[in-house]
């Protein structure tokens, strides 16, 4: 067997077995790692695969945590129900914005698409009757005890990262993840090559938006409390593209190592040096950015190909002294 698939296998069932073996703290720090996991691993398919800095990513999660919350709330829909919806506003909201903005290139698109954000944020923020306006709106509840809805949730962050998981692995394989990696190198090239570039990327930012406005939804119902301010918060955006940074822009595991690495340093940072907090986040930001352009798995991959190109010489060399 693959040592690959053996080390995913053995991964697996540590996460499947961690919520039995956890404090209820950890339980609950984990399954935040895991949801930044699938947002970066989302945001990674628009910015990493395509090539477009999709500052207003949260655009989605927003609008999926508010589906969410007014289905469940105001109309008193089960959560599956309002699951389904939560993903349906993010599909429709994604080949809207998309039509509208994937138009636009670099930081033109950049800055379209957090404009975007803040415009739904403000129409959420005044649909005071609907959506509690600034006051935030309020959700029921999991039935059941503390420890066995954070157990449900620590499995639906892990099942949905399972799932972006092979979705990206996946595309990092088939002609539609060509198609996107082609865009990001040349869009004009893979335009003269026949690939209709605006279809592609209103696919790609689909795609992710999917996955965000699932997240939003299932942070809602964890939270059971939401509001303008948490849900549209940019920085949420600008860490997701530091755990792409660290882990590796455009592969499969990079978001999610920098996802882990990330939240784990902030966790520790933030619990003992709170005023400290931005600066030393800052500072991990520059380092990646000079030491690391290409993230973790770009450094292990170039390694091990110097070691593989190394190993070739010298049975050459040999196969030379023996000849």
């Amino acid at each position: 067997m693959n040592k690959k698939l053996i080390i995913l296998l053995i991964l697996a069932l540590l996460f499947i077995a961690a919520p039995f073996l956890l404090a209820g703290f950890w339980v609950r720090l984990v399954t935040y790692i895991l949801m930044f996991s699938v947002l970066a691993s989302a945001l990674n398919i628009i910015s990493g695969f395509t090539g477009y800095a999709a500052f207003g990513n949260m655009v989605f999660f927003g609008v999926g945590a508010y589906t969410t919350a007014v289905f469940m709330s105001r109309l008193n829909m089960p959560f599956p129900v309002a699951l389904i919806a939560s993903l349906s506003m993010a599909i429709l909201m994604s080949m809207l914005l998309g039509m509208l903005l994937l138009r636009l290139k670099g930081h033109y698109f950049a800055l379209g698409s957090l404009g975007a954000a803040e415009a739904v944020k403000f129409i959420i923020d005044n649909m005071t009757d609907l959506t509690g306006g600034g006051q935030g709106i309020t959700l029921p509840q999991m039935k059941g005890s503390p420890a066995m809805a954070n157990t449900a949730f620590y499995f639906m962050m892990f099942a949905l990262l399972v799932i972006i998981l092979i979705v990206s692995w996946r595309l990092s394989k088939n002609r539609l993840g060509y198609a996107f990696k082609s865009i990001r190198a040349n869009e004009e090239a893979a335009g003269v090559m026949g690939i209709d570039t605006t279809k592609y990327k209103i696919m790609s930012w689909s795609l992710s938006a999917i996955f965000t406005g699932v997240t939003g939804s299932i942070y809602a119902y964890w939270f059971s409390y939401i509001d303008p301010p948490t849900v549209f918060d940019v920085m949420w955006v600008v860490k997701m593209f530091v755990m792409i940074l660290i882990g590796g822009a455009g592969t499969v595991f990079g978001p999610v190592i920098g996802a882990f690495i990330l939240e784990t340093i902030s966790e520790l940072v933030w619990s003992r040096f709170l005023n400290l907090h931005l600066g030393i986040l800052g500072t991990i930001i520059i380092l990646v950015v000079l030491f690391m352009p290409d993230g973790l798995i770009s450094m292990v991959t170039r390694g091990k190909g110097v070691k593989d190109l190394m190993k070739q010489k010298k049975t050459l060399q040999k196969e030379s002294a023996d000849e």
